[in-house]
């Protein structure tokens, strides 16, 4: 039986409840991730910060600290699912999604910290296993929520919070994806979702290459954001070479088209997860 402790990653990014959101931003993105586990003097879990979890407080946030400010204590989740190594691989993809969450931490039987599963680890396990089992069509989310190129960024911000995604593709007038904006996208510049601190400060924003007026933050677009000519897979495709895709650039979400190029579609590490959770044991 495939379990979790064979999948898992074992090196874990951690921090403590005093490190700064700017600390944890900056871990995000020197690893490449998308979480932090936060720990107690003892090194075992109290909580983990994601990069949605960050997102999410500084679009609530009312007061004027900027993210140096404000600790890790304040934005973690606090309520952790853990799983003990020998559980089961498609039992931990059916609890992400049943408990809607992306990660599982792995814990030992004195409840210290292993290692953690996440919807990349599993959908590497799908993209080894499930050659041939499904199509992209079976599991991809049909209908995604879209963005102009020529609409605000905040706008962008506030869909992906509003409806609890990870990422929103930028069509064009035909319904075809010109671009794609994701969390990752949105946590390296989490400052700038402190508009008034950045107007107040009457500090130039660095973006691209390009140096924009703070007074100017009102009138970012999507098309500054977006990562342009993102790759796509077709609805037919087999979901264990759309899985490939996906891991192998790093992707977590690949827009689904057509054949005549047109969006149908997005297919994401989540709904590569409910395709482990579906597997037999």
């Amino acid at each position: 039986m495939d379990v979790v402790g064979d999948i898992m990653t074992k090196r874990v990014i951690t921090c403590t409840a005093k490190d700064t959101v700017l600390e944890l931003q900056q871990l995000m993105v020197n690893h490449r991730i998308s979480r932090v586990i936060v720990t107690d003097m003892e090194k075992k879990p109290v909580g983990i910060v994601t990069q949605k979890d960050i997102v999410n407080f500084l679009l609530a946030d009312s007061s004027k600290r900027g993210i140096e400010e404000i600790p890790a204590k304040e934005v973690m989740s606090r309520n952790l699912i853990t799983v003990k190594p020998t559980a089961p691989t498609p039992d931990v993809a059916k609890t992400m999604i049943e408990s809607k969450i992306s990660s599982l931490v792995v814990v030992d039987d004195k409840g210290k910290l292993q290692g953690i599963a996440t919807k990349t680890d599993v959908s590497l396990y799908f993209a080894s296993k499930g050659a041939g089992v499904y199509s992209v069509h079976d599991f991809m989310t049909p209908n995604p929520i879209t963005i102009r190129q020529s609409q605000s960024i905040f706008l962008a911000v506030s869909l992906m919070s509003e409806n609890k995604i990870s990422r929103i593709v930028v069509i064009d007038k035909e319904n075809k994806p010109v671009g794609i904006i994701t969390l990752t996208d949105v946590t390296i510049i989490s400052s700038l979702l402190k508009p008034a601190k950045v107007i107040r400060e009457k500090k130039p924003i660095f973006l691209k290459g390009i140096f924009f007026p703070p007074k100017g933050i009102h009138l970012l677009t999507a098309r500054d954001f977006m990562t342009a000519e993102p790759i796509s897979v077709n609805e037919d495709m087999d979901l264990a070479a759309a899985a490939k895709l996906m891991t192998k650039h790093g992707f977590s979400g690949l827009p689904v088209v057509k054949n005549t190029g047109k969006l149908v579609g997005i297919v994401t590490k989540s709904d590569l997860t409910r395709a482990v959770a579906s597997l037999k044991k």
